[in-house]
């Protein structure tokens, strides 16, 4: 009889005893299970105004800027191989395999999205090669509102691999 009692009171103090209870009763436990973490698919915070990503700065581009930058790759073989990659992977979607704004989900396709930009037409052609660069990095500032942000997707010289692969498109569309 008194292995059963103690049996029970051994059940009873085992069910008494919530361990998250007794971590919350130490100070530095506690601190540790409510502190401030970024939770799955929550934005971080934003930084501080002033402040200066560990890659440098990039001067923010827009209408009145864009033209005015220049073109920082030759176009050489590597350049327009590296282009058609990622003009493959981020721009034929909409634009289409040579740039003709008939991508699978453009209207000319079928797809739900109109205005797809012609990247072969005069006006493309006469546009800056600083311009093109613009449009990749934030196509809203550009003037090009339907079209989304890449700017944080292509990065660096690779937008400049872009720019030129777009323009060998344009070479090969001329009648």
């Amino acid at each position: 009889m008194r292995s059963l009692l103690l049996c029970g009171l051994g059940v009873l103090a085992l069910a008494a005893c919530n361990p998250d209870d007794v971590v919350h009763k130490v100070g530095w436990f506690s601190t540790m299970r409510h502190q401030r973490s970024v939770k799955p698919y929550a934005r971080p915070m934003a930084p501080v105004d002033g402040t200066v990503p560990v890659t440098g700065a990039e001067p923010p581009v827009d209408l009145n800027t864009a033209d005015r930058l220049v073109n920082a790759r030759t176009r050489t073989s590597e350049s327009l191989n590296h282009g058609q990659f990622l003009y493959e992977t981020y721009c034929q979607v909409c634009h289409g395999e040579g740039g003709k704004g008939d991508g699978p989900v453009s209207a000319l396709a079928g797809g739900a999205f109109p205005a797809v930009r012609n990247l072969t037409d005069d006006a493309a052609r006469k546009r800056s090669d600083g311009y093109l660069y613009g449009v990749i990095v934030n196509a809203q500032a550009m003037g090009r509102g339907l079209m989304p942000h890449y700017g944080d997707k292509v990065r660096g010289l690779d937008r400049w691999d872009v720019v030129n692969y777009v323009r060998s498109l344009q070479q090969k569309g001329r009648p």
